[in-house]
């Protein structure tokens, strides 16, 4: 049988478990990882959980770590154009026949054992960093964390960005509950970061029955910016002054380098620039350049803002980021979001709401969120695709105003495709 091409596993895989069907556990993961020596991807492992963030500080410490000479796996998800963007050796996406050698692997040890999307592609990634033999593995959470496929690999440090209510449905209905499934990647006497505040009692119980030392944002270290530069200091009485203010949100920021004090070797105040003043992430406040129906440049940002907690980041950095002009918002939805609250906390900051509805079954109907928005008498269209409403947004915006394409991953996703 000749092998299979990236797609043809990426089709197979989509059409015999889809990727939005999800089955919690680890004993399956866990059985094949075992028979095919897999759960030590790296002598040294960060695992980064939470409800927002995870990618920008998973940027971070991939940039700064790259910086201080190491060689880096990084494992995050979901994509925006292909597979490949999941699984990067020292900043590289993985190639197609790695890829490919990987899943016949994963599929061939398996033998029996059903394994889900998430999992293949979790095994897929810490079967890449053995063989490219990385010194670090980043791994960013999927869904939760204590049942996560990515929680069969025990890490060095645990980080938990942020708990917002998001995911109810399969993570609880309460900060308190959803705070327990993040906090289930946190191990016994290794040292946990928790990058939000209030800090949930239950984390903090977490820790205490794992003896795992928790630093927390606001206690165990801190940040002070200081208009174009910023600085971090610890408790402990770690000092780094005069950073450069990277492209996230410096609260993710800061919580990176936190989790970068228990690597063995201390990474220098150079590394630590050099990797902030690098540090890029698609579809976090991304801003691009794209021509208007005159062919005159306009400024488009691109930012995966899916609930309430991230449109409020959102929302700070378009203050910090204002225009002479108007501001038009793409924006489409999944109907299992609070909808309503993420596009009150922007509403004074939009000009002209450009309704869209992307290619999913989970996907907001646009007459359901174009009539909400009607109701409250803001300026609406309505398109059948993102394509569409960003086609039109941009046509008739000016030097001077800006387009956010905004609302969820597929949104920016399908965004990119059309601008490609």
């Amino acid at each position: 049988m000749p092998a299979k091409s990236l797609s043809q596993w990426l089709t197979w895989m989509e059409e015999t478990r889809p990727e939005h069907e999800y089955d919690f556990g680890l004993d399956r993961i866990r059985l094949v990882g075992e028979k095919l020596d897999l759960l030590k991807p790296a002598p040294f492992i960060i695992t980064v959980g939470g409800t927002n963030g995870k990618g920008s500080t998973l940027a971070v410490l991939e940039a700064i770590l790259l910086a201080a000479g190491y060689k880096v796996g990084l494992f995050t998800s979901p994509h925006f154009l292909k597979f490949n963007e999941r699984i990067r050796i020292n900043g590289e996406l993985v190639g197609d026949d790695w890829l490919c050698d990987s899943f016949e692997k994963i599929n061939d040890g398996r033998k029996t054992t059903w394994l889900s999307y998430f999992e293949f592609a979790t095994l897929a990634a810490v079967d890449c960093f053995k063989r490219a033999e990385v010194d670090i593995a980043l791994m960013e959470v999927g869904l939760g964390g204590r049942l996560d496929a990515t929680n069969v690999v025990d890490p060095d440090v645990s980080v938990i960005t942020t708990v917002a209510l998001d995911h109810q449905e399969y993570l609880g209905y309460s900060i308190e509950a959803i705070a327990k499934e993040k906090s289930g990647i946190f191990r016994a006497e290794k040292p946990a970061v928790f990058g939000d505040h209030p800090v949930p009692h239950v984390v903090t119980e977490m820790a205490e029955r794992l003896a795992s030392p928790l630093y927390c944002r606001g206690k165990a270290f801190s940040l002070e910016r200081l208009g174009s530069y910023w600085n971090w200091s610890s408790a402990g009485g770690v000092k780094l002054e005069n950073l450069p203010v990277p492209s996230v949100v410096i609260d993710n920021a800061a919580t990176a380098i936190q989790a970068l004090q228990f690597l063995p070797d201390p990474i220098s105040a150079e590394a630590l620039k050099k990797g902030l003043s690098k540090v890029a992430v698609t579809g976090r406040f991304q801003k691009l350049v794209m021509k208007n129906d005159l062919d005159e440049p306009v400024e488009v940002i691109l930012d995966v803002a899916h609930n309430p907690q991230a449109a409020e980041m959102l929302k700070q950095r378009l203050d910090e980021s204002p225009v002479g002009g108007e501001t038009r918002a793409v924006v489409a939805m999944c109907k299992d979001k609070d909808y309503m609250a993420v596009v009150s906390c922007l509403s004074d900051h939009i000009d002209k709401w450009y309704v869209a509805q992307f290619d999913s079954p989970r996907a907001l109907p646009v007459d359901e969120l174009s009539e909400m928005l009607r109701a409250r008498e803001f300026s609406v269209k309505s398109y059948p695709s993102v394509a569409e409403a960003l086609e039109h947004a941009l046509g008739s915006s000016n030097p001077g105003g800006r387009v956010l394409v905004t609302g969820s991953f597929m949104t920016v996703s399908a965004a990119l495709t059309s601008s490609h």
